[in-house]
């Protein structure tokens, strides 16, 4: 009896340790997917290190010399300065479609894009500032009365000349309001960018090292919120830069005067910046135009499947196709959504077809929760 004991003993602890060694095989192969072996520390140190930060270096660059411009300007405003004062504050506009995706972090804590970029800027409220020469730019009722949008205003007006444009800083009876207003404006793009460029910094804020140590997928990681701004700065490509402005929420209807950089005309270059930013994010791509890890290599890694097909190659033919519809709209897009508004239409059916894409094909093959919310039916 006792023998029978120990076998049985001996046969129970046998069993056990089969099923140990059985749940820790199946544990750990559990563990090793393709999304588990995918290099995300490389990827996010690629997009901190090369992307994220050399473009806010760059802006920072761009916004400090706009800052010397305008103080020259306003020191001496003559058709000499204006026109300098007016490339560089294109370029600068330029510039900063390539840091509007990366609304986090820091750039969320000061509102960048809000404060930025609201367009269309309300003419009114300027103006009643300018008179009063009174005012609190930090005011919701402010909020599209500054930034990118009122400076295109101020610099260049509603199709006037230059010598018109001077003479509101010179002979106007509110000429010293407006140098004020327009100095006021470039100092704030100054103070945020300032802000945010030291925050990623390590020697400053040291987000950038947040962000490095952030590589899950869940809410409020970094590659969520990459992912999230990405997907949400391209919808405002898709409908406040052209949808909008092409009468898609107003029955056909066009709005000219609802384009970004109305005043100046400047809008399809600022579109173009805007849409070859979000790709070189999607790519990994870094300012030197090298491929790094991005979420392509990410959705290639984990064989991310559309159509009986590789996910990541239908993005990258989406970005392709929708960039040559963008580029074949004629003119000026305020005039093209009244006069060529097939041609935007097919631009802007591209667009969409890619917004479908990145914002639930993408978001669903990386396990990244869609956070924001709009209301466009996309």
């Amino acid at each position: 009896m006792r023998f029978s004991k120990n076998v049985l003993g001996v046969f129970v602890l046998f069993a056990l340790f089969v099923v140990a060694v059985s749940s820790c095989k199946k544990d750990k192969d559990e563990e090793v997917t393709p999304e588990s072996t995918f290099d995300k520390p490389g990827m996010l140190t690629n997009y901190a290190d090369s992307i994220i930060l050399p473009q806010y270096q760059q802006f920072k660059q761009k916004i400090d010399s706009l800052k010397l411009l305008a103080d020259a300007f306003v020191a001496a405003p003559n058709l000499s300065n204006l026109p300098v004062l007016q490339s560089h504050f294109l370029s600068t506009y330029e510039q900063y479609q390539w840091i509007s995706t990366f609304e986090f972090g820091p750039a969320e804590t000061d509102v960048l894009r809000a404060n930025f970029n609201t367009f269309p800027c309300d003419t009114t409220q300027i103006n009643t500032n300018i008179v009063a020469g009174s005012y609190d730019l930090s005011t919701v009722s402010n909020i599209d009365a500054k930034g990118f949008p009122a400076l295109d205003f101020l610099l260049f007006g509603i199709q006037q000349d230059d010598n018109y444009i001077l003479s509101l800083y010179t002979t106007s009876p509110t000429a010293v309001n407006a140098k004020n207003y327009l100095s006021d404006l470039v100092d704030e793009l100054q103070l945020k960018s300032n802000n945010v460029y030291n925050a990623w910094l390590q020697s400053g804020g040291n987000y950038i090292s947040t962000f490095k140590n952030s590589t899950g997928s869940d809410v409020g990681s970094s590659i969520g919120m990459l992912v999230n701004q990405l997907n949400f700065d391209f919808e405002l490509l898709k409908n406040a830069r052209i949808g909008i402005p092409l009468g898609k929420r107003t029955l056909g209807v066009p709005l000219p005067e609802k384009v970004e950089a109305y005043y100046s005309q400047h809008s399809i270059e600022l579109i173009m910046e805007h849409i070859q930013n979000i790709e070189n994010v999607y790519l990994g791509r870094s300012i030197s135009n090298n491929d790094g890890l991005g979420l392509d290599d990410y959705l290639s890694h984990i064989n991310a499947q559309y159509a009986g097909g590789s996910l990541n190659d239908a993005i990258k033919a989406k970005f392709t196709s929708a960039k040559a519809k963008l580029l074949l709209i004629p003119g000026t897009l305020s005039q093209a959504v009244v006069t060529d508004a097939t041609i935007v239409d097919q631009a802007y059916a591209e667009l969409l077809q890619l917004v479908v894409l990145l914002k639930v094909d993408m978001p669903s093959a990386l396990g990244v929760l869609i956070t924001y919310q709009d209301n466009d039916g996309d």
